[in-house]
């Protein structure tokens, strides 16, 4: 189909940029200024805070199962932001975040790895990602952030930064354990070039806390961190808290008769099925941006359905793949994998606006919106991926 008629699809404007770029100063302009006035309102940042203080006069790290669970290394740079004044910490640690997504999600773009969407249509994908991610920028989770980096280590792959794809693929595993999958992923596609360098980047990052801390102190923390995380068992976590990933909706909501031991054989095989998938299509000369596209959005819906800890609030690290795939299926794709596409980010919109109008509403039914759409992305995903047009140029 010729491109005219294509774009056709979507409604003009004279540019898109110009209208994400008002919206997203608009609502961060709103966020920052809401941090700053009422810096003691109850957000992730309190919870990162206290690790921080925690690290600070060498107290244990882990007393609550459900409060600060990072890395000591990241206690300590929470203790950074402690040492400010409560109110310019809560501005820059949003601040932080937001222009972490934003310019992931902007390097992402302009890297040429999602070639089907037209530079002037870029616009809209920052609009489609704003309600689906503002919130959880004001809540001040790390999520975005991680994010951000995740969508920076896919697009400097394509470009050949090697040191900062490794970079920020080493940070983003720094804060949590889940953008490991995106980091393996890209290491089989150049392994010369980023397995070592992820590792050593890590290997500093993890003995980065013993030059800032008493070494006694750190190994123990370390050791607390490790021993809670492996006791984390988030399977017969109680029904208001339990992750909202696939195995909520199989067991958890279906009740289907599914064992722990099941469920884990699926991650792993499903995992390796991803990276089968990615090494093959590699080895058959596909090019790489639209494998690497592929990598990025199948591996950000894996991390939310068969990850170890998807929570409500994860889910902003599907909100840029919800967002490329609902404008990418207006531009090109078959019929099926348009109204997939429309119907997973709508699923997705429905969870935010629960959460933001009625989050005390919180049936096991309508926990479910979240895990449901992102199934319905990764329908879009395998739609799309079997009607295939031919690879663009490398």
């Amino acid at each position: 189909m010729d491109p005219k008629s294509q774009s056709s699809r979507v409604i003009r404007t004279p540019a898109w940029g110009s209208v994400a770029l008002v919206l997203w100063t608009v609502a961060l302009t709103v966020l920052l200024t809401r941090a700053g006035l009422q810096p003691h309102r109850l957000s992730s940042l309190t919870t990162y805070l206290t690790g921080a203080a925690a690290w600070q006069t060498s107290s244990p790290l882990y007393t609550d199962w459900r409060g600060f669970v990072y890395p000591p290394g990241i206690a300590w740079f929470f203790s950074l932001l402690r040492n400010l004044p409560l109110a310019l910490a809560a501005v820059l640690w949003r601040a932080l975040t937001a222009g972490a997504f934003l310019f992931g999600l902007g390097a992402l773009l302009r890297s040429g790895i999602l070639h089907r969407i037209p530079p002037t249509s870029r616009g809209i994908v920052f609009i489609a990602v704003l309600p689906l991610s503002i919130g959880n920028l004001d809540n001040a989770q790390a999520n975005p952030l991680i994010a951000g980096l995740m969508m920076l280590s896919v697009a400097a792959l394509q470009t050949e930064s090697w040191t900062l794809c490794a970079f920020a693929a080493a940070v983003s595993i720094a804060f949590k354990v889940y953008p490991a999958a995106l980091a393996l992923l890209l290491c089989l596609l150049r392994p010369k070039e980023l397995s070592w360098r992820i590792a050593l980047i890590l290997l500093f990052l993890i003995l980065l806390p013993f030059a800032l801390h008493d070494s006694h102190y750190v190994s123990g923390q370390y050791h607390a961190w490790l021993q809670t995380r492996l006791a984390d068992d988030r399977f017969h976590y109680p029904m208001k808290d339990a992750p909202l990933d696939l195995w909520y909706l199989l067991v958890r909501l279906g009740n289907l008769p599914v064992s722990v031991r099941a469920y884990e054989a699926v991650q792993v095989l499903s995992g390796i099925s991803l990276a089968a998938l990615l090494w093959i299509r590699s080895r058959r000369g596909v090019a790489r941006p639209d494998n690497l596209a592929l990598l990025y959005l199948l591996a950000s819906v894996w991390m939310l359905l068969l990850g170890p800890a998807t929570e409500n609030q994860t889910y902003v690290v599907l909100a840029p793949a919800a967002s490329v795939l609902l404008i990418q299926s207006l531009y090109s794709g078959s019929s099926s994998s348009r109204i997939l596409a429309i119907s997973g980010y709508a699923f997705l919109l429905a969870a935010v606006c629960r959460n933001s109008l009625i989050p005390s509403l919180k049936s096991p039914l309508l926990m479910a919106i979240q895990p449901i759409g992102a199934l319905i992305l990764l329908a879009a995903i395998l739609c799309d991926l079997s009607a295939a047009t031919p690879a663009s140029p490398r």
